[in-house]
């Protein structure tokens, strides 16, 4: 009787490979894996074990608290029944998570394996990005030829931005991991294409904050503290001579500043988050404790939006995380995504200190991501951010900090 559950743990581990290899380049390609893998997972027993496995990461427990108040909201709703099943769908990235935590977390070979088919697909979207330079290529969504404007190849520029930020991480992560020179140098260069890839082949704000966000995290993370002073400006000449080379940082940044100072338009890009933001945060504060309900958002926004341009515009989601909860579920939504962060970290401070650094920069790329757009509720950033928290996140404790856990060594 013992082999079915060993083929479904199996099937488990084989799905969860198969989603961090789809993730990078195919959202229907993950949705059958990930799939696949619930449905191995609910099969193959071994509750106490699993649930043991999970609840040993601190991210968990908050994730299961924000879904149950995601799942709650359906109650006092002013939303159509329709719209709050779409939203407990799009936000089962939540439960995926804290899954796939209970297979990696005490599993290091199916974390490496997982780990090494998310880097095989992100490097041949970064081989395709710089390919794209001369080729039209026929699997590139966009067909930018020439240095600079907009590479991005299987996903949007913003989620591929997501995923090469990981990649550098990853790659800067195996250099220092590496004994031997040539390999060394290799992951050296895979951390600075991908580090290049996003401050020159892409067009994403998002994504130039999210890796100056990623760079500097990691070197302060691996520096001590009275060494910041110089970590800091090494940083700092780093990411300068990034804008200063690149074709689209500088036109972006300074068309960003020139939206600021003008009255919003549905056709700019931080135009519409500060009328997002306004309008949003006035909902809000006509319902702080509980908000308005899963899914209410998109009909309340129209409801207080001045023009039916506007209610086209910003009824989709409000182009922050952070804000979506708060609108949607009040100051308990709001503080169960803050908790999920601080856990996070929490979680990134009990690692090894390489582990530690990874850790930290995603989970930092992660908030950027939550306070420019709303990173988890769409498909593809969401998947992009949840598993890549996922693989930061379950890198093995420090001894000291695995006894304190209760966790096994």
């Amino acid at each position: 009787m013992q082999y079915p559950h060993v083929f479904l743990r199996s099937a488990a581990v084989f799905s969860a490979i198969a989603a961090f290899f789809s993730i990078p380049w195919t959202l229907a390609g993950a949705n059958i894996s990930l799939l696949c893998l619930v449905l191995a997972w609910l099969l193959a027993g071994d509750w106490r074990q699993r649930w043991d496995a999970a609840r040993g990461n601190a991210v968990s427990l908050p994730l299961l608290a924000l879904y149950a108040i995601i799942l709650l909201g359906a109650v006092y709703t002013t939303a159509p029944w329709r719209v709050v099943l779409d939203h407990w769908l799009k936000y089962d990235k939540l439960l995926l998570m804290v899954i796939a935590i209970s297979l990696l977390a005490q599993d290091e070979k199916t974390r490496e394996r997982c780990w090494t088919a998310f880097t095989i697909a992100a490097l041949f979207t970064l081989a395709s990005s710089y390919l794209s330079i001369w080729w039209r290529l026929p699997w590139s969504r966009a067909q930018t030829l020439g240095w600079g404007g907009d590479h991005s190849v299987f996903k949007d520029y913003i989620t591929q931005s997501v995923l090469m930020a990981l990649l550098m991480l990853r790659g800067l992560y195996l250099a220092l991991r590496a004994n031997v020179a040539w390999q060394r140098g290799a992951w050296l260069a895979v951390a600075a294409l991908a580090f290049v890839c996003n401050t020159q082949l892409l067009y994403g704000r998002t994504g130039y904050v999210a890796t100056a966000v990623a760079v500097l995290a990691f070197v302060l993370a691996l520096v001590p503290v009275r060494r910041w002073w110089m970590a800091l400006a090494l940083v700092a000449v780093l990411l300068a001579g990034a804008v200063l080379l690149s074709p689209t940082i500088v036109p972006r940044v300074a068309l960003g500043l020139k939206e600021l100072g003008e009255v919003p338009e549905t056709t700019t890009s931080i135009g519409p988050r500060l009328y997002f933001l306004h309008y949003g945060l006035d909902l809000f504060w006509q319902k702080p404790w509980l908000g308005w309900g899963t899914g209410a958002y998109h009909g309340e926004f129209c409801r207080i939006a001045t023009t039916p341009e506007w209610c086209a515009a910003g009824s989709f989601h409000p182009h922050n995380q952070f804000l979506f909860f708060m609108i949607e579920h009040g100051i308990p939504g709001l503080l169960a995504f803050a908790a999920v962060f601080a856990a996070a970290l929490w979680q990134a401070a009990r690692m090894e200190r390489l582990d530690r650094a990874v850790a930290f920069a995603f989970v930092g790329v992660a908030c950027v991501g939550s306070l420019t757009h709303s990173g988890i509720w769409l498909a593809n950033e969401g998947l992009a951010y949840s598993f890549g928290l996922v693989l930061v996140l379950t890198a093995p404790l420090r001894p000291c900090a695995k006894a304190q856990a209760g966790v096994p060594a």
